[in-house]
């Protein structure tokens, strides 16, 4: 049932047969029933190809191939992989005209795609395809230590609040200069948003500029970092797999490396409770929102075993800041700008919830991470594989007013919990 449904709302968003003819490989959009998200978006296809391979691992391949042709290939962004793609082929001319670009975005999202490609080679083999990817894999990677690690403590910085995947997270308000609480002001801050691509290309994209700009915008997100971790991490063990046992050894150390500086300087404890922070600016001031990427340090293994249980009980309380009807929130429900239903102010993120259900398990909640897995099945069989979701009402989530489509592609993530879970169960679960 499950892999025939994911499988229909994939299928369904397919770009049309007159943009497919144009690209060298296949992708597919995250959603095309508002016409919106029509070209190719990174962490969104890594989701994609993870659910892909259950079923069309072929797809997956193509997936993950498509999001790496736009990668840069010449300045100081070399390397760099775009958070959009194929925009010319959908003739996508307001992104274009904002990013002045014709063929794809000038920023990054969350490096997802060693994930991908490792988690689809072990359901899927084919050293070929691995062999192709690993060199702009590792060409991503080291443009994050060249480009955006200015002080080389480990920690990668984000020059946009849309790098993050949480665009409109109340986590940037202060950067952004205004808390955000009306419809009026959210406008404005999406307006804000959409004014910082021109100050980013007035200082050529430079982190190290933009962390002094007052305009700028200048964070190094816990659940970013943790991500690159796991991300560095896979793309060791692909190294491994091609033979290159000094690279993957060499990729093993630069991944504990920012596993150790994610522990060490976005970890403090108050009261025997831990905390976790982004850091913002050029001093790097320790956030006090409290957010749900903090669970994300259990997908990429930053804590101890003590620590990890401690933050999976702030998960979990009755009285907690997530204990809502339908986890896991993106913001504490606490949190005075915290609004269920509004675009990434407080709503369910399917693929959250499967960092933070695969966090769980590596770390042996399996219980937990159930708990997690029956949330996300809930939200979809109650209002279908919407973009987000009310942590309240289980409903689909609005922006502005607007419902959010409700057969986005991501959102079919649910199958990989559900079919992992199974073969957790049978003792075959991917390692």
């Amino acid at each position: 049932m499950w892999i025939e449904r994911c499988a229909c709302v994939l299928g369904k968003n397919l770009p049309e047969q007159n943009v497919l003819e144009k690209l060298h490989y296949r992708y597919t959009c995250p959603a095309r029933e508002k016409g919106t998200y029509l070209p190719q978006w990174l962490w969104d296809s890594c989701f994609h190809a993870i659910v892909y391979r259950w079923f069309d691992p072929d797809m997956a391949w193509e997936e993950l191939q498509s999001l790496l042709m736009h990668q840069f290939e010449e300045g100081p962004d070399t390397g760099m992989v775009p958070h959009m793609s194929h925009l010319a082929e959908n003739g996508a001319l307001s992104a274009q005209q904002l990013f002045q670009n014709k063929n794809s975005s000038t920023i990054t999202q969350p490096p997802l795609i060693s994930i991908a490609a490792l988690a689809v080679h072990k359901k899927a083999p084919n050293k070929n395809i691995l062999a192709k990817l690993y060199p702009k894999l590792l060409a991503y990677h080291d443009w994050f230590d060249r480009r955006r690690d200015d002080d080389h403590d480990g920690l990668a910085a984000i020059i946009h609040p849309w790098e993050s995947g949480w665009d409109a997270s109340q986590r940037w308000d202060s950067l952004m200069g205004l808390h955000a609480c009306t419809k009026e002001e959210l406008f404005e801050l999406e307006q804000k948003r959409k004014n910082l691509v021109s100050i980013l290309a007035a200082h050529k994209y430079d982190a190290k500029t933009l962390a002094h700009v007052p305009e700028g915008f200048y964070a190094e997100p816990a659940d970013f970092n943790a991500i690159r971790a796991a991300d560095l991490m896979a793309l060791a063990e692909i190294a491994g797999e091609l033979g290159k046992i000094a690279e993957s050894r060499e990729l093993e150390m630069r991944a504990k490396a920012v596993q150790q500086a994610v522990h060490d300087k976005m970890i403090s404890f108050k009261d025997g409770e831990l905390f976790v922070h982004d850091l913002l600016g050029a001093s790097e001031e320790k956030s006090a929102v409290d957010h749900a990427g903090k669970f994300v340090l259990l997908f990429c293994q930053c804590l101890s075993a003590s620590e990890a249980e401690s933050i999976s009980l702030q998960l979990f309380r009755s009285a907690d800041c997530y204990a809502t009807p339908f986890r896991v929130p993106s913001t504490s429900r606490f949190d005075a700008l915290f609004n269920p239903k509004e675009y990434w102010r407080g709503n369910v993120w399917l693929p959250v919830n499967w960092l933070i259900w695969r966090g769980l398990l590596s770390y042996g909640y399996k219980e937990k991470a159930h708990t997690i897995l029956e949330d996300s099945i809930s939200l979809v069989q109650n209002s279908g594989f919407c973009e987000f979701f009310d942590p309240i009402t289980g409903k689909a989530g609005e922006k502005y007013g607007q419902s959010c489509p409700r057969n986005q592609s991501w959102s079919t993530i649910v199958l990989d919990m559900v079919l992992d879970s199974e073969q957790i169960i049978e003792g075959k679960a991917d390692e």
